[in-house]
């Protein structure tokens, strides 16, 4: 949200996984985004359960505005068979339908948000068509979804060699979600379309670089980390799967797009953070590297004589548990930060975690500094952090180009398209196919 017109957010208690705190947006204001932001406010869950939930809510809204648009964009759900009908009603229903089956404990908050979203629809054949277009797309949506690997249980032992992930202290705890890396996604191609390259050597200078970084500025009591560095760090480490949604939600507020224009973004933009979920996880459990803790406390074995051990080193706060490389905050910020750049302005803004609020200049920034800060906490190496920006920023630009969510061409414009093609066909045919998220 731009700073000028939203300068206080909501503040409330942060829990594990606890999400930011939705801003001033009401029934009366546009479906699409009503509905997002209060799942945002509602949905429980980890990170890879809202990624995909919120994924799942906005195709199935897509779908269901494009009908009530008559087919303005490319369809994600195909073959359904739906009368269009009143685009609040349709969103609503769609919207309900899904978060209802994905997160039943809510029901009750979700049956009252469509029975007040409903309350403004006028009766008649168009509601209906609406509420029945909406039914039909999420029905589509749950089916599409339903044998998607996320329940699937996997076994995964850890590893004891050098390098390797193992339960990090204090907890210990499973390696999380293993069968993450095997979800189906909902754009890309291959769960491994964008693997990042292995992490460096043991024995390499970058690791080395990266090990006497995370050691100095990631430790708990760390004498170089900066006062804002500390509060970056502890403000992202509370953000979750929804956080790039809440962000999406405040800055397509200020655009005062269509309520088509609504739906189109935020499905663009929730299905590449979902994908990135599941892209970070197939890099994770495909090189399970170990995190800055073990590393550090374990030098001694990595079999590098410029990495000194510290048996008591700890990070600003607790490790996640699951392997570091490479990192999902990083990967999924990204991947929005693309797709939200290339679809509405970038503006300066606010964001509030439980009772943390942090600034930033543009969108970018926020990537960045969200990256950085699992360095600044002492969990993930800086080569973690590069490696998920870049896939993301390659994600977000993949889920851009694919013609899922994007409008339909008028006939003029395929004309034009076409008269375009002829004039420039004599360079193009001496050119090789450009890959459109390279």
């Amino acid at each position: 949200m731009k700073t000028s017109v939203k300068a206080t957010l909501a503040l409330a208690t942060a829990l594990a996984w606890a999400g930011p705190i939705g801003a001033a947006i009401t029934v009366n204001d546009d479906p699409v985004l009503y509905w997002n932001d209060l799942a945002v406010r509602t949905f429980g869950g980890n990170p890879l359960t809202q990624s995909r939930a919120v994924a799942m809510v906005n195709t199935a809204m897509y779908d269901a505005v494009n009908r009530t648009y008559n087919g303005a964009g490319h369809y994600y759900n195909q073959g359904v068979t739906a009368p269009g009908g009143n685009v609040r009603a349709a969103a609503s229903v769609a919207a309900h339908d899904v978060l209802v089956a994905v997160d039943p404990s809510h029901a009750s908050t979700y049956d009252a948000a469509l029975a007040s979203s409903l309350a403004l629809v006028g009766a008649g054949m168009a509601k209906a068509n609406g509420q029945a277009t909406g039914a039909a797309y999420a029905s589509a949506m749950l089916a599409n979804r339903q044998n998607d690997g996320s329940t699937a249980v996997v076994s995964y032992t850890p590893g004891t060699l050098p390098g390797q992930w193992r339960p990090t202290p204090p907890n210990n705890l499973p390696a999380a979600a293993p069968q993450w890396a095997d979800v189906k996604p909902f754009l890309m191609m291959a769960n491994d379309q964008f693997r990042a390259a292995p992490p460096p050597a043991l024995t390499s200078a970058e690791y080395t670089a990266a090990f006497n970084e995370v050691k100095a500025i990631g430790a708990h009591d760390s004498a170089i980390r900066t006062v804002d560095q500390t509060d970056s760090a502890l403000f992202w480490d509370t953000s979750n799967g929804l956080t790039w949604i809440r962000i999406g939600v405040d800055v397509i507020a200020d655009d005062h797009l269509s309520t088509f224009n609504n739906a189109r973004v935020l499905a663009k933009l929730s299905t590449a953070i979902a994908d990135s979920f599941v892209s970070v996880w197939d890099t994770k459990y495909e090189y399970n590297f170990w995190r800055p803790i073990t590393a550090i406390r374990g030098a001694g074995t990595d079999g590098n004589d410029d990495t000194e051990a510290d048996a008591n080193w700890s990070p600003l706060f607790g490790t996640p548990n699951h392997p570091s490389y490479a990192s999902a905050h990083s990967i999924q910020s990204g991947a929005a930060a693309a797709v939200l750049l290339d679809l509405v302005a970038d503006q300066s803004f606010c964001n509030t975690i439980g009772p943390d609020t942090r600034c930033f200049a543009g969108l970018a920034q926020a990537a960045q500094d969200a990256a950085d800060s699992r360095l600044w906490g002492g969990i993930h190496w800086r080569f973690d952090n590069e490696a998920g920006l870049t896939a993301g920023g390659q994600i977000g630009r993949f889920a851009l180009a694919q013609d899922a969510f994007n409008p339909v061409p008028e006939p003029a414009s395929w004309a034009m398209m076409i008269m375009g093609f002829g004039i420039a066909g004599a360079t193009m045919r001496r050119r090789m196919p450009r890959v459109a998220y390279a």
